[in-house]
């Protein structure tokens, strides 16, 4: 790697660690700045994991510790900012595998009294409960100055028991604990709250309404995650790296960085952003070169399919018809267990943990569309997706279909496609737009290997789905509860096969495929090759 390159932090990190390093940092203090100047002010934000919710805890634990150094040339240095010193109670959640109300209130307690000791105001009366050492702490703390409480990754608990009959014990403990932040709000300088979700106003927050919510507030739409802008100017010379590795042009590889990495949309009508992990490890581990999908790991992965599942989510259909406003502001992380069949709150959660992200939103029907923020996100979710079709990885069912279309062998391709469609559960009373979805998601998995065109576009109308798979052209009609034969017969007489006559050299395959809505299965096809 060129000398002339800073470092990038792609690991969990303290902002104090990352600016010693001398890691990039992409200014986000002018944010903070404006969060901070007024005493007393309560903040909750919400956002998808790995989008840097705990470096701007960490980075305000450093301002209100009053390390100035840290900040030299970023935007809060030049504010209007006097850098006292606060007492703080930084409680992060993150750190917490409990599972029980007890265990919970105990490490709760545990960590009140490491913090009192380190301010020299112990020990505490561990007999009492934790929200009562809570309010004895911030007491104790605000006769040094007012008292900073940061908060990170407060759901993780009950997101980590979703399915656990002390689940509503955990909100209970969580509910009494956060209650002190408005009983003792007088004594407080500041307060910041992180999680992935959303809180609902009847959850864990309920006696909190002086909590000011950030998540959707346009002006904070990219206080986390990187603009274009941003992303151009903080990693110019990993750009060039990656341009120069991959012998495209400058502006096709931003075009094909942002297809990937960007997209996340946080409020109506706001600026995208860039998953920061997801940029860090491409320029890093993928050396600016390998457009692999960085975000999505086997953590969490499961529950998320289980949500979408429960409710037999499709990608195109149920996305194009919306999210009410009332689904998101009534979440209940801990009510999750039963949000299984509920589409409004399976969308909030998929939307809250980054799997979609905010289209626009209609005023009129208080609805938000939705929609995949990028390609990395879109694969990765059909990746799962397939994996539990067909009970095994989809790699090995993509290389399947990849390898038959290379050989021109459609009589693999189709057994191969037919054993997905026998283990795909329907809807009832879905027909020909379920089997085009199905093979949509499948083709679109084999995208990095054959050029796939959905819904394609051609003088006569539109081809279901065309292929181009090496020396060989696929141009696909599909019918329901109609013959192979009806299918085939529209591609001809559309005349679907013209556009691709061009392509020299190339064996284009006419196929039309007849599926059962009953059987769920395909049930016949018919072939012409046009050599």
């Amino acid at each position: 790697m060129s000398k002339q390159l800073l470092p990038i932090m792609t690991e969990n990190s303290s902002f104090s660690n990352l600016r010693e390093s001398g890691c990039i940092y992409v200014d986000k203090t002018g944010y903070i700045a404006k969060l901070i100047a007024i005493s007393g002010k309560m903040y909750f934000l919400s956002r998808p994991r790995r989008f840097g919710k705990s470096l701007t805890v960490s980075t305000l634990e450093a301002i209100f510790q009053g390390k100035r150094e840290l900040f030299k040339g970023l935007a809060i240095d030049k504010a209007d900012y006097d850098w006292k010193t606060y007492p703080i109670i930084h409680i992060d959640f993150g750190d917490c595998g409990k599972s029980t109300p007890e265990g919970l209130d105990g490490w709760l307690k545990d960590r009140l009294e490491e913090i009192a000791d380190a301010y020299g105001v112990g020990p505490l009366d561990m007999t009492k409960t934790s929200d009562d050492l809570f309010a004895k702490l911030i007491l104790l703390l605000s006769k040094k100055d007012k008292v900073v409480v940061l908060v990170d990754e407060y759901d993780k608990v009950l997101s980590d028991n979703v399915f656990s009959p002390e689940v509503e014990k955990l909100r209970q403990v969580l509910g009494n604990f956060y209650q002190v932040v408005k009983t003792k709000g007088a004594l407080l300088r500041f307060v910041f709250i992180t999680g992935v979700t959303k809180y609902a106003r009847l959850s864990v927050f309920s006696k909190m309404n002086n909590l000011n919510d950030l998540s959707l507030v346009p002006a904070y739409a990219t206080m986390l995650g990187y603009t274009q802008k941003e992303l151009e100017e903080n990693f110019a010379g990993y750009i060039e790296q990656g341009v120069k590795g991959t012998g495209m042009g400058r502006e096709a590889y931003l075009a094909r960085v942002r297809e990937m990495y960007d997209g996340y949309r946080f409020a109506p009508g706001c600026e995208t952003v860039y998953n920061p992990v997801s940029v860090g490890l491409f320029f890093t581990n993928g050396r600016g070169q390998d457009f692999e999908d960085y975000w999505i790991d086997t953590g969490g992965t499961k529950l998320v399919m289980d949500m979408a599942q429960s409710v037999d989510l499709d990608v195109t259909e149920d996305l194009e018809r919306g999210m009410a406003k009332s689904a998101l502001s009534s979440f209940d992380v801990a009510e999750l267990s039963h949000a299984m069949g509920d589409m409004g709150k399976v969308q909030a959660f998929l939307l809250q943990t980054g799997y979609l992200t905010i289209g626009d939103y209609d005023e009129g029907f208080s609805l938000y569309s939705l929609r995949f923020p990028n390609k990395e996100v879109r694969d990765a979710y059909y990746q799962n997706l397939l994996t539990r079709w067909c009970a095994k990885e989809s790699e090995y069912v993509v290389r399947d279909l990849v390898v038959a279309l290379r050989k021109g062998d459609t009589q693999r391709y189709m057994g191969t496609l037919a054993a997905v469609f026998a283990s795909v559960p329907y809807r009832a009373g879905k027909k020909e737009p379920d089997f085009a979805q199905v093979v949509d998601v499948v083709m679109l998995l084999c995208g990095k290997a054959v050029r796939v065109v959905a819904e394609d576009q051609t003088s006569e109308g539109r081809i279901d789905l065309s292929v181009v798979a090496g020396e060989h052209v696929y141009v696909m009609e599909f019918k329901a509860d109609k013959s192979a034969e009806a299918a085939l017969r529209q591609i001809k007489e559309k005349r679907y096969a013209d556009k691709f006559r061009l392509e020299k050299g190339k064996t284009i395959h006419l196929l039309g495929i007849a599926f059962s809505s009953t059987g769920h299965t395909v049930q016949d096809w018919k072939e012409e090759v046009l050599c």
